[in-house]
């Protein structure tokens, strides 16, 4: 379960954004993938509980995203 929510190509383009520049379309199509993904997903799985698990791991990473992301910003901001 959580390796198909990692698998998912929106998860690995932001954790390589530090290393490449990516396009906003090509993370435009991979939100997409991920919304088809998770609705596919929340249709097929009857148990909530694994439903919420789910989203939560989902918010977790996207969170712990927003904090590197703002730390990188910081520590560019820093050194300008």
């Amino acid at each position: 379960m959580v390796k198909q929510l990692l698998g998912q190509r929106f998860f690995r383009l932001l954790s390589e954004c530090s290393q490449r520049k990516v396009s906003a379309s090509e993370l435009t199509e991979a939100i997409e993938e991920l919304a088809t993904h998770v609705a596919d997903f929340s249709i097929n799985e009857q148990d909530y509980s694994v439903l919420l698990r789910y989203f939560s791991f989902g918010l977790h990473r996207l969170k712990s995203y927003r904090v590197w992301f703002e730390q990188e910003k910081n520590a560019l901001s820093a050194s300008n």
